[in-house]
């Protein structure tokens, strides 16, 4: 029990003794029972142990650990996720291919839940828990509920399992990246995100999700997602076009130049052209047509990236966010 008590407290002193009691599930009083001695861990404290910190536990309770022989990894640091998450999304059944208009009631809402899975049935020991396409009302108000279970996973599996349509699944990482994977009886989407260089509490950040499209096909989808650990405090408008991002400024001044002329020998010298009015118009028709083509072909991206400097906007955003 000594050598127990003396790696427990090494192993708070490095994280913190908040940090071990939210990723194993168990209080602060409990914990500081350990660290005092007045109890004994029990198994499932040991086997979260494990989980949370990659220790192994014949090594806890018979030697001393420290930096070297403590078997933590960065890379494989799953418990920085857990928690809960509200997402922000475009309703892609409202509309085909990037926003054509400023029309707010397409945002859409969800939420997501990162939690330990105890009886260790999936992969690095992580379950994850999906609700989508509900009110911004409702995703704030889920949000607070499961936050007011402290990471219990009974009360938010039970929260989830009471809606039909919830979705379940897994979240795997490598150094650079976070793959949230979630189905349920007739769809599956992936979340891609990026990973930040740091054990600390996830936040949230800016992602794109593979999905299938709602509406009047059912077709492959791909677009952005916010993911925060908080509800924003701000207008519809404004997260709205914060998934918009950046769209590059279209500039046709050449072209309106071009056409400009064109009306000027079609209209203003009519004699000169030598053109009825039927044939004035087509041109006009077809240079109209072809300024617009070439334009949205120069313009139009043929592909998204989240660049690192967008996500660190909104991770930013995220951390500065209003708590109330």
């Amino acid at each position: 029990m000594e050598t127990f008590i003396k790696n427990l407290k090494y192993l708070t002193e490095l994280y913190s003794q908040k940090d071990v009691a939210e990723k194993t599930g168990f209080s602060a009083s409990s914990i500081a029972n350990y660290l005092s001695g007045k109890s004994m861990p029990s198994i499932t404290f040991l086997l979260q142990l494990k989980k949370a910190y990659k220790i192994d536990i014949d090594q806890f309770l018979v030697s001393e650990i420290n930096k070297n022989n403590l078997a933590i990894s960065n890379n494989d640091n799953y418990t920085k996720f857990i928690g809960n998450y509200i997402v922000y999304y475009y309703n892609s059944s409202a509309y085909k291919g990037k926003v054509g208009s400023y029309n707010y009631d397409i945002l859409t809402f969800g939420i997501i839940s990162v939690v330990n899975d105890i009886d260790f049935s999936s992969p690095k020991g992580i379950k994850t828990y999906g609700l989508f396409m509900i009110s911004r009302e409702k995703a704030e108000e889920f949000l607070k509920t499961l936050n007011s279970y402290k990471n219990n996973i009974q009360k938010i599996n039970d929260f989830y399992m009471q809606f039909e349509n919830y979705y379940w699944g897994d979240l795997e990482q490598n150094p650079n990246q976070i793959f949230v994977s979630l189905k349920n009886k007739n769809d599956k989407c992936l979340i891609i995100l990026n990973n930040p260089p740091s054990n600390k509490k996830y936040v949230g950040g800016l992602g794109t999700v593979n999905s299938i499209s709602r509406g009047r096909e059912h077709v492959p989808c791909i677009q952005y997602i916010i993911f925060s650990s908080i509800a924003f405090n701000i207008p519809d408008g404004e997260i709205y076009n914060l998934l918009a991002l950046d769209i590059a400024e279209v500039n046709v001044k050449n072209q309106i130049n071009d056409l400009i002329n064109l009306i000027k020998r079609l209209y203003l010298s009519p004699t000169q052209s030598g053109l009825n009015e039927f044939q004035q118009k087509r041109i006009v028709e077809d240079s109209i047509q072809n300024i617009i083509s070439d334009a949205v072909d120069s313009n139009m991206f043929r592909f998204a990236k989240v660049n690192n400097m967008e996500d660190d906007n909104y991770y930013r955003l995220i951390k500065d966010a209003d708590y109330e």
